[in-house]
């Protein structure tokens, strides 16, 4: 298949870059933290959070790497030990750095982003690397807004990737970039911005360099021929060679039912919206899991065991008639069985129906063994203790009971 060759193909040369420059990676980001960093802090006044921030960044082996091995890569130049640019990596990382402090600094709060959707860990293309699907739709905000919503996006992007390479096990080649599907289903010719576009060119896929590898165009029509043909002149040709118009099944070839959504685009996975996200904030904590009722509390001990069992008939069970393990962790409830069992229900309807009526099934038995007894003894045997026995004391305290 002619898109793997050339994807794979791209790949191998920027890992080849991405081995090559260990060791002057390392002795570029002693020179950053040691010598550039405090630099940047005396003259921009640098708190020590925002010190610890940045020096978190320049730690990042996988950013640093990145920002030689592309710039290297993309500029066709053969680096030899000792012998690259270093000046120039050095200046274009400080001045990497000033932007994120204006630009990131202080981290915002996690919000969603529209329309951006990464599949979770473990769903990758055949080359090993995480999927990215935009759907390129109408964003109702402004422009300023916009571009800050890119800002944040290309950022989680970072420390995703960063997060998935400190998990790599060691002798494996972790993840280097994304594979992104652009979804064209939505577009809208009148939401189109071509100076966004460019601005993004020109400002953020510099600073976030080499993050995505391939990008398939999804759902596109000849009615996009004349819109394709402004972006294709303004992209570089490296990025155009990473670029392919798959038709379904070319898609499904290459990367198969189970990296796909069902609903979206034919696959084996849940639809997006039912998949969960890791760029994504988590969902709000209901009340009731963050305070629960002052009943509750009281029930649970001092040290709560994780899991709670609770009986059929307890106040506390949701599935009255069926017992059920609660976690005191997540607080939700799960039948201690796996299933609802009938034979549950059947207990738990017996015992109700014994506890509300077991002093007349007493009295129907007793009053039916003496009628059993009475039948085979003789009466005349029977009359003299009959006589004698307390009946009212006895019927009392048996419908007391």
């Amino acid at each position: 298949m002619e898109t793997r060759r050339r994807l794979e193909e791209n790949r191998n040369k920027l890992q080849e870059q991405y081995s090559a420059n260990i060791e002057d990676v390392r002795r570029i980001q002693e020179i950053l933290i040691h010598d550039i960093l405090p630099s940047v802090k005396d003259e921009f006044e640098l708190t020590s959070e925002a010190y610890d921030w940045a020096t978190s960044w320049l730690s990042d082996t996988c950013t640093v790497k990145l920002n030689i091995s592309i710039h290297n890569l993309w500029t066709n130049a053969i680096i030899q030990r000792n012998k690259f640019t270093r000046s120039f990596t050095l200046e274009s990382i400080r001045k990497n750095l000033i932007w994120r402090l204006k630009n990131l600094w202080p981290p915002a709060p996690l919000t969603e982003i529209p329309n951006f959707h990464c599949l979770p860990p473990g769903i990758c293309d055949p080359l090993g690397r995480p999927i990215l699907i935009i759907h390129v739709a109408p964003v109702n905000k402004d422009v300023e807004a916009q571009k800050q919503d890119i800002i944040q996006a290309f950022e989680r992007l970072r420390i995703h990737l960063q997060m998935l390479h400190d998990q790599c096990l060691a002798g494996t080649e972790p993840p280097l970039q994304y594979v992104a599907l652009l979804d064209l289903s939505q577009l809208s010719f009148q939401s189109i911005n071509v100076d966004l576009f460019n601005w993004t060119l020109r400002e953020i896929i510099p600073r976030f360099p080499g993050m995505v590898g391939g990008v398939f165009m999804l759902n596109y029509s000849w009615a996009y021929s004349g819109l394709w043909g402004v972006f294709k002149r303004l992209l570089p040709e490296a990025a155009l060679s990473r670029i392919f118009f798959p038709s379904n099944s070319e898609l499904m070839e290459y990367f198969t039912p189970s990296s796909l959504p069902r609903v979206e685009y034919g696959g084996n996975l849940p639809s997006l919206s039912n998949l969960s996200d890791p760029l994504q904030p988590p969902p709000p904590v209901s009340e009731s899991v963050q305070s629960p009722p002052p009943f509750i509390e009281a029930d649970v001990p001092s040290e709560p065991s994780p899991n709670l069992w609770l009986s059929a008939t307890s106040r506390l069970n949701p599935f009255f008639g069926y017992p059920v393990v609660a976690s005191s962790r997540r607080g939700s409830h799960s039948f201690r069985h796996g299933r609802r069992r009938k034979r549950d229900l059947a207990r738990t309807l017996a015992m109700l129906f014994w506890i509300k009526w077991r002093s007349h099934i007493v009295i129907s038995i007793l009053i039916f063994a003496a009628f059993l007894v009475a039948r085979f003894t003789s009466v005349k045997k029977l009359l003299p203790r009959l006589k004698r026995f307390p009946y009212r004391v006895w019927f009392k305290y048996l419908w007391s009971s």
